[in-house]
């Protein structure tokens, strides 16, 4: 198998904080049904706000050609007969599709309901739209809905983040292309989490939990319903989950989700491919012990790629996206059982398309960033649009091994007489996983003289079901064990001066900093704790799935009873953060609704009242996932903090 192979840049200067304003980001694809070429969305940053735009590149390479000029234009998908496209596009004021002609012409917007639309998928005609976007009847508000007297809850699933209130449900809506008023097929208490066509046009196949429960936990099966509307019929289920459905041209359904029992939700259970057949589903490459899906973090791969989606390559085999010990390889999966792995190297595969047999991803190669790749003998660059603002500054991690977990090394260059300063940087989930490719944060630490370690603890995607679970219940014993024989590994190793390590950590990634930082008093010079869990009992209420991340973490632990309420208070970093004495500085975006304000809060009031060394943050308005997609300036802004505050304290 024929590794991805680039062109070589040499380094020639440091990444700063401000060069992070010329980002380019590819993003969503789409294979044109004769496979002959491949359109996808790429992200830059003009005058301080995103841009995103519509390319198409020839599938045997050339020239990419610009097809839309909006400010956002997003999601595109080929009509049957590969002559128009549609998209998702701002250019209006909401989220809408735009019908673009291939042919000549401009882009013209197509009717759709007053909600934002999240998705538009041709019917296998080609004259009808499926669209997911608001029921337009809110669940909660109180008066307007614009500007309610009140809002009245009766379920924990009433938000989510990035996203606000969950006041209106994600119905299903069809839209002739050649107009007529928008007609929702699905009820409006139905909330629907992904929808596909039938090849005949028949039937609609959509993923929701459709129980009384979910106003507790939403666990979604597979569902259908006629075009015409109606009651919607079983089509698939699964003993946890289905998180997406798909068909074959020939009309084979697989799905994808999670057959561990809930309890209340197996979180490191891999998530599997399955052929559903009249005895139900069954799983595709039952002896491959690895999650299908994109799991690897870096912001400069694009986040939303974590969506899962059914693709079918053929009527015989179906293709995705496997997390594999830090890299992310695409696979072929065939209806007989196998799995073949099409991509080698220290890749990171995230968006997938198909199309006539053919595979486009989006691609990067150790410290490059993303492209366009053709997945053919390995990955054959298509493009060369999404790396060359980052390659005057390329830094490529050094894969490590300490012991059974795998790390990589961000390398600074070494002053002259002493060994530099390193921080040791933790991931989020807790069950994803770090890779080949970088963060921003990590190359700009480095341009500053700090070295950056990252590694795999137990708990992290990518090394079987068994390590993933590794933690379960139990954050804190296992993957601490783990982080802190990395860092005994790199003193050892003479890569650190054990008076100057640093911890870095986001999400998860905060949780382990600040709880490292009270059980390992003194081990740390100073950290940097970005939108951490640190208190669970508070965090079962605010967190949008603090209810059901609160048990993960602690065990079952709940409050109605003294002994819950004593594992929660063990399991919680706030607990013992009072034996930190390290420079603390506490990052937290104020919208966020994953790990709300007053986690950090806790942790700030905490060591602020014993004079500790700490500082809070905030950015207004944004949600938990501001590195990705929160204003530029606040992503700046971020990353000159991070480099600041280790310049000062190691």
């Amino acid at each position: 198998m024929v590794p991805i192979r680039f062109t070589f840049v040499p380094e020639q200067r440091p990444f700063r904080p401000r060069d992070l304003l010329r980002e380019v980001q590819i993003q969503e694809l789409a294979v044109s049904p004769d496979g002959e070429s491949v359109v996808y969305a790429r992200r830059t940053i003009e005058g301080g706000e995103y841009r995103k735009r519509l390319w198409r590149v020839p599938w045997r390479g050339g020239r990419p050609e610009q097809l839309t000029h909006g400010e956002l234009d997003a999601r595109p998908r080929f009509s049957p007969d590969g002559s128009a496209l549609v998209f998702l596009s701002r250019r209006s004021g909401k989220s809408r599709p735009w019908l673009l002609p291939l042919g000549g012409g401009e882009p013209r917007e197509l009717p759709a309901p007053a909600a934002e639309v999240a998705d538009a998928r041709w019917s296998p005609d080609g004259r009808r739209l499926l669209l997911l976007a608001g029921s337009g009847e809110p669940r909660f508000s109180v008066g307007d809905p614009t500007d309610p007297v009140a809002r009245r809850i009766d379920r924990l699933t009433w938000r989510l983040d990035g996203l606000g209130v969950r006041d209106e449900c994600t119905s299903i809506w069809l839209v002739g292309v050649d107009g007529g008023r928008p007609r929702r097929l699905t009820a409006p208490d139905v909330d629907v989490m992904g929808a596909s066509w039938s090849p005949d046009g028949r039937r609609i196949g959509f993923v929701a939990d459709l129980r009384p429960e979910a106003a507790v936990l939403e666990l979604p099966q597979a569902w259908t319903i006629g075009p015409s509307g109606g009651k919607p019929k079983p089509l698939a289920e699964l003993p946890s989950e289905i998180a997406a459905l798909g068909w074959s041209s020939g009309g084979r359904l697989a799905v994808i989700g999670v057959d561990e029992l809930p309890e209340p939700l197996p979180a490191w259970a891999n998530a599997n491919l399955y052929v559903v057949e009249r005895g139900g589903p069954r799983r595709l490459a039952p002896g491959l012990d690895r999650s299908i899906g994109f799991l690897v973090t870096t912001d400069l791969q694009d986040f939303s790629a974590r969506f899962a989606e059914v693709l079918w390559l053929d009527e015989e085999s179906l293709v995705g996206v496997v997390c594999d010990r830090g890299a992310s390889h695409v696979y072929r999966f065939g209806l007989d059982g196998s799995a073949e792995r099409l991509t080698d190297g220290e890749v990171v595969c995230s968006h997938l398309a198909a199309g006539r047999g053919r595979i486009a991803t989006v691609a990067t190669e150790r410290g490059r960033a993303a492209e366009v790749c053709a997945v053919e003998d390995g990955l054959r660059p298509l493009t060369r649009d999404g790396s060359r603002w980052l390659a005057r500054s390329r830094r490529d991690p050094e894969p490590q091994r300490v012991g059974d977990l795998d790390a990589w090394l961000l390398r600074a260059p070494a002053p002259r007489r002493r060994r530099p300063p390193l921080v040791l940087q933790i991931h989020g989930g807790p069950h994803l996983a770090y890779g080949p490719t970088p963060w921003l944060e990590m190359l700009a630490l480095a341009g500053a003289g700090i070295s950056v370690l990252y590694a795999n603890p137990r708990g992290s995607a990518g090394y079987g079901q068994d390590f993933t679970r590794g933690i379960d219940r139990d954050w804190g014993t296992n993957d601490s064990a783990d982080l802190m024989r990395v860092v005994d590994w790199a003193i050892e190793e003479g890569l650190a001066d054990p008076g100057r390590v640093g911890l870095l950590g986001l999400s998860y990634g905060g949780f382990m900093t600040n709880w490292l930082l009270g059980h390992h008093a003194g081990r740390f010079a100073a950290a940097v704790s970005e939108n951490p869990v640190t208190e669970l009992a508070s965090f079962l209420g605010t967190g949008d799935f603090g209810a059901l991340i609160g048990e993960i973490a602690a065990g079952g632990a709940g409050l109605g009873d003294r002994d819950g309420r004593a594992r929660l208070s063990d399991r919680s970093p706030a607990t013992e953060i009072h034996r930190n004495e390290a420079p603390l500085l506490l990052l937290q975006c104020e919208g966020d609704l994953r790990c709300p304000p007053d986690q950090t809060e806790i942790v700030f009031a905490t060591l602020r009242k014993l004079g500790r060394p700490v500082e809070m943050v905030r950015y207004p308005g944004e949600s938990h996932l501001m590195f990705a997609f929160g204003r530029p300036d606040r992503r700046v802004d971020r990353l000159e903090r991070i480099v600041d505050w280790f310049e000062r304290h190691l």
